[in-house]
């Protein structure tokens, strides 16, 4: 039984049925049951690999959305690709988003052409091409790095420079803890570029490098003076984690995505869209509990009476279903208008949509972790994991705290020609 705001979105785009069942139908055959963490771990990159054979990895491309001269012709299509209507790719990503999370948050991974699709709707001709084929044909993964130790998600304050070297750039710099540093065959790394002679003037503690604009890059991680330093993470186990080095990386111009200094914008364009994704997933693991915990209290009793007649009991779980509706709501409602209104995103209401359907999805999970009793706090049920997983991603992409602030500083300044916070339905 699905959430039902996913059923209504069904009902409101027929068209996605098909595309619905293809995933569903992947990963019955693949991930049968949600994962618990005394379970094998699953061949992750070998099931995205699948995926990319099945069709499921290039669905959130519209040809418009590919680079000029990268659309996929003869040569990058397949036969099993999978159709999504146009105008509906975003949308179809979230549902393949949460039909993953039913299944485990690590699952993300699997479907859509995810951080690359920067590189195919940003890049250059070959840069676009070369992703295409490792990351949508193949099943690759490509991977993205924004924040850095001493700055967070503080993009003016990042200090990865690149510097111009007239043909080429040499990237240095320090990029954070970020997922899938042993997977992905390359990265999106948002960067500062600067001539020379500006980067010899530059003030130890970067504050200078505030005023430059943030610019991308298409980095592979085969390119000399890339290093790696991996960690051990809480949760999210399925990929890796760590920090990457970049010693004088020598990258050629034709490697940037846009023009130098468009890195904000597609910086806002992609995440905006991408933490919708997760907070899908979140959502997804979150119905999930909640349904598994619904079947539980029908099946215990505490003395003559159901778990599930027990009103606190009902009053919590009854709580947690109606926020989760109400979050995978407004997120389903966010990618229905990212595709009608193009790149003028509300960036600041999709950064808030994730932190609310990411803090709304740990309560679920810990309702129903707490309902199944001791069984919920081992790793025979799913819930420890899935708690750990969505804790994970309550920080990533921008700690929540962070993007409710985007939503408020947006509502004050009124940056936005919006009508009032609460409008009224006209008659």
């Amino acid at each position: 039984m699905y959430s039902s705001e996913f059923c209504a979105v069904l009902a409101r785009h027929p068209a996605l049925k098909d595309f619905t069942s293809r995933v569903t139908d992947f990963l019955d055959k693949h991930l049968p049951e949600p994962l618990t963490e005394e379970a094998a771990r699953p061949p992750w990159l070998g099931l995205r690999k699948s995926a990319a054979q099945a069709g499921l990895t290039g669905f959130d491309l519209a040809c418009a959305t590919v680079g000029p001269g990268n659309g996929r012709g003869p040569a990058g299509a397949r036969d099993a690709d999978v159709v999504v209507p146009p105008g509906l790719e975003r949308v179809a990503q979230g549902m393949a988003m949460f039909l993953a999370g039913r299944r485990d948050c690590d699952a993300r991974e699997i479907f859509s052409s995810g951080h690359g699709a920067m590189a195919l709707r940003y890049g250059a001709p070959a840069v676009a091409q070369a992703v295409l084929d490792g990351v949508v044909n193949r099943g690759e993964l490509a991977g993205v790095a924004s924040s850095e130790p001493h700055s967070g998600s503080d993009l003016r304050g990042l200090r990865t420079v690149a510097v111009d070297h007239g043909d080429h750039l040499l990237l240095s710099g320090t990029k954070g803890l970020v997922s899938r540093v042993e997977e992905a065959v390359g990265f999106v790394v948002f960067c500062k570029v600067l001539r020379p002679e500006e980067a010899a003037g530059m003030d130890s503690d970067g504050a200078a490098l505030r005023e430059v604009p943030l610019s991308a890059l298409w980095l592979p991680m085969d390119s000399v003076g890339v290093l790696v330093e991996s960690a051990a993470p809480l949760g999210l186990r399925g990929w890796s984690l760590g920090r990457l080095h970049f010693d004088a990386v020598r990258v050629g111009k034709d490697r940037l995505l846009g023009a130098p200094g468009d890195g904000r914008r597609i910086f806002d364009a992609h995440f905006s869209g991408w933490r919708l994704m997760m907070a899908m997933v979140c959502l997804g693991a979150a119905t999930a509990s909640i349904e598994e915990t619904m079947a539980r209290t029908r099946r215990r009793s505490v003395g003559r009476m159901s778990l599930a007649d027990i009103p606190s009991v009902a009053c919590r779980l009854g709580t947690a279903a109606a926020e989760v509706q109400a979050a995978t709501a407004w997120c389903f409602s966010l990618l229905e208008r990212i595709e009608k209104d193009g790149e003028d995103i509300d960036v600041a209401a999709c950064s808030a949509a994730k932190a609310l359907a990411t803090d709304t999805s740990y309560r679920a999970v810990d309702i129903a972790l707490q309902l199944h009793g001791s069984d919920g706090y081992t790793r025979h049920t799913p819930m420890e994991k899935r708690l750990r997983d969505i804790r994970g991603l309550r920080i990533a992409d921008g700690p929540n705290d962070t993007l409710y602030s985007v939503l408020a500083h947006s509502l004050l300044a009124a940056t936005r020609p919006s009508p009032s916070l609460v409008a009224q339905r006209q008659a």
